[in-house]
């Protein structure tokens, strides 16, 4: 299950499905992970206290970075459920995937999903389920734009292009993505996706929203909505680059209760439309208030509808442009420079 970050304790049909997956297996055992937190009690605490409120009995383990090997393989092992907790992806793959590598924790949280478990996780816990994973970026460094406002001691802060590693290989087939729409991060998980094209590794992306959650079905690779707030499927597979422009994407608005099948998706779609002609009409980028004004995922989700036209949200220094596809998919543009 991919959170995009920001859970609040009330989103009850992620903790439905949650307490629904972990009593599958047989009485539910969660297990909270909090290797990616910096301040890892409150993280646990919270999280507890978010299960509790709907289901108060439920038993609940926590696993920190510093719980040793052997118990930490005992505890997942006996789960039904793991939660990773939000902060920094890399502490995550650095405990449970050093160098790339497997240990008998990841081996433990192989067998969780192997006999019926689920694994969760929000923000950095979204971030580090696929065989890649974004390490850190905004959108206009990863589309080649430097940054002005740059750390000189932070090598990451400093570099163009995407900045991706090693993920915990729980989801093989995609790259996944947190606080979507919030962050404008199309522009990133389409360069990412781009450069994932060139080296024929698999170009999917699912884009998660914030208090936004995204069940991927294992045993069948079904992808379903789970949450109102929504998040966006995205196939590179037409992704054609024109300069430090890419063009001829193709993505999906997952909405609550959408069940799709990314695979033959992708395949049924293989030929995004050209840009139809005519003015573009722009959907303005406003500061974020009590309305929770999200430009990126309006403009998607009106660009699915058929019969709109062009439709641009401008950034600071790119923009993405899309139109219908006439089959409820949007087409996309991201475009450097204009």
């Amino acid at each position: 299950m991919l959170v995009g970050g920001g859970l609040e304790s009330d989103c009850r049909p992620f903790f439905d499905r949650f307490l629904e997956l972990a009593r599958r297996p047989g009485e539910a055992h969660v297990v909270v992970a909090t290797a990616a937190t910096g301040d890892q009690e409150e993280a646990a605490i919270e999280k507890i206290e978010s299960l509790r409120s709907w289901a108060p009995l439920v038993r609940v383990s926590v696993i920190r970075r510093e719980t040793p090997t052997a118990e930490t393989v005992a505890i997942v092992d006996a789960a039904t459920a793991m939660f990773f907790t939000g902060g920094d992806q890399k502490r995550i793959t650095e405990r449970y995937r050093p160098g790339d590598q497997p240990t008998p924790e990841w081996e433990a949280m192989r067998r969780l999903l192997a006999r019926g478990g689920v694994i969760a996780g929000g923000s950095a816990g979204d971030a580090m389920m696929g065989s890649m994973m974004f390490f850190t970026g905004r959108s206009a460094q990863a589309l080649g734009i430097p940054r002005t406002d740059a750390d000189p001691e932070d090598p990451l802060a400093n570099k163009v292009g995407p900045q991706l590693g090693p993920g915990m290989y729980f989801l093989p087939w995609a790259l996944t993505d947190s606080h979507f729409w919030e962050r404008d991060r199309i522009g990133r998980l389409t360069a990412a996706l781009a450069v994932m094209k060139d080296s024929d590794r698999p170009c999917l992306g699912i884009g998660v929203g914030e208090d936004a959650c995204v069940e991927i079905d294992l045993r069948t690779g079904k992808l379903i909505g789970t949450t109102p707030s929504e998040s966006l499927l995205v196939d590179a597979d037409g992704l054609v680059r024109d300069g430090k422009s890419l063009r001829g994407g193709l993505a999906r608005v997952i909405a609550q209760g959408d069940r799709i099948d990314p695979i033959l998706w992708s395949k049924a779609n293989a030929a995004p439309p050209q840009r139809p002609a005519g003015a573009l009409r722009e959907v303005k980028v406003v500061e974020p208030g009590q309305d929770r004004q999200l430009a990126s995922w309006q403009q998607f989700r009106q660009a699915s509808a058929a019969g709109a036209g062009p439709i641009v949200v401008r950034l600071d220094g790119w923009q993405v442009v899309a139109w219908p596809d006439g089959r409820g998919n949007a087409a996309f543009d991201v475009e450097v420079g204009q």
